[in-house]
């Protein structure tokens, strides 16, 4: 055992002894998920999404943050103005609630509880991000040369999709979510044990095709071409937003593990270590001719390189092969939500 393996085990070790304290470090570990994803996809709303330079072009996000821009954009059309990203600031906090409600009894308490901080907090940074000198109207002056940076619309799509990406991201890595439409995708990558990205576009590619076509709608935006390259920037938003969320988030991920060993006892020593069943097949080397036993694993994403250590301890001389799985059918087990 390494030292970092060593110190670890020490801490779990302490935590386990020390209950209450392990439950109050859980509590700042959910925060401080929840805190930093709000943050980071209200800088991206309030810097790219609807930036505080006013540009006329807003960038249709999907999911609950674009339903209220549809909701904002139909009050406009029947000439009631919403202010400045209150769309986010009221109707994202309002919007979430049959959602939440819908993660409590379906997906899990603790997961909702710090859902709901991040949609609150969200809420709250993105009002104080867009106040007058804040950090949306500094981010808006930023230039590269004699021209602006957020004069681009496809500099501001890439970056508001990273940022979004990320934010989402990590609410997954830490088990939660941003809220919104993140909550059902969340929920039906755990029923499918599939990657969440491919959720995330289908239900989005609804939300921002309304929202653009609503814009043609809208005296000042009167253009079929405004509407197509609002259609355009929008799913190019989505895809990077969804590749983001999949390069981060590894909790559904899955690859299968062949070992090939002499040791037949290899089997019993990977199930005792990981939650997950394994088959072996016999086998015969053709150059050595020697009996082989050749043992199959479906496991996550971060634990195949646990399982490549403990073959490599019980068999130095194991062939070990690992290949991506694009799905899983059957009972395979992920640790519960909470």
């Amino acid at each position: 055992m390494n030292r970092n393996s060593t110190f670890f085990k020490r801490i779990t070790d302490f935590l386990y002894d020390h209950y209450m304290l392990k439950q109050v470090l859980e509590v700042f570990k959910y925060l401080f998920f929840a805190l930093t994803s709000a943050a980071i996809f209200a800088f991206g709303f309030t810097s790219f999404i609807t930036p505080h330079n006013g540009g006329s072009f807003v960038i249709a996000t999907g999911g609950v943050s674009g339903i209220a821009q549809i909701i904002a954009k139909v009050l406009a059309i029947f000439g009631v103005e919403v202010g400045n990203n209150v769309i986010q600031g009221v109707f994202y906090s309002v919007l979430n609630i049959p959602l939440v409600i819908f993660s409590f009894f379906l997906i899990g308490k603790k997961f909702t509880i710090f859902t709901t901080v991040n949609v609150v907090a969200t809420s709250l940074f993105v009002v104080l991000f867009s106040q007058d000198g804040g950090i949306a109207e500094r981010f808006a002056s930023v230039s590269m040369g004699s021209q602006l940076m957020l004069d681009s619309i496809l500099v501001r799509v890439v970056l508001a999709g990273i940022c979004t990406g990320v934010s989402s991201a990590i609410a997954f890595v830490g088990n939660i979510s941003c809220g919104g439409i993140d909550i059902v995708t969340y929920y039906w990558g755990m029923r499918k044990s599939s990657q969440l990205g491919k959720y995330t576009m289908i239900l989005n590619g609804f939300v921002f095709s309304i929202y653009s076509l609503l814009c043609v709608v809208n005296s000042s935006e009167n253009t079929l071409g405004y509407a197509v390259f609002s259609i355009i920037y929008s799913a190019l938003y989505c895809i990077i937003c969804a590749a983001v969320i999949d390069l981060i988030n590894l909790r559904n991920k899955k690859v299968r593990v062949e070992i090939i060993t002499s040791q037949s006892n290899m089997g019993d020593i990977l199930i005792s270590n990981f939650p997950h069943g394994a088959t072996v097949e016999n086998a015969k080397g053709v150059y050595s001719k020697t009996d082989k036993f050749i043992f199959l694993m479906t496991v996550s994403s971060n634990e195949y390189k646990k399982v490549l250590s403990i073959a490599q301890k019980v068999d130095p001389n194991s062939f070990v092969s690992i290949f991506s799985v694009v799905q899983v059918y059957g009972n395979f087990y992920s640790k519960p939500v909470e």
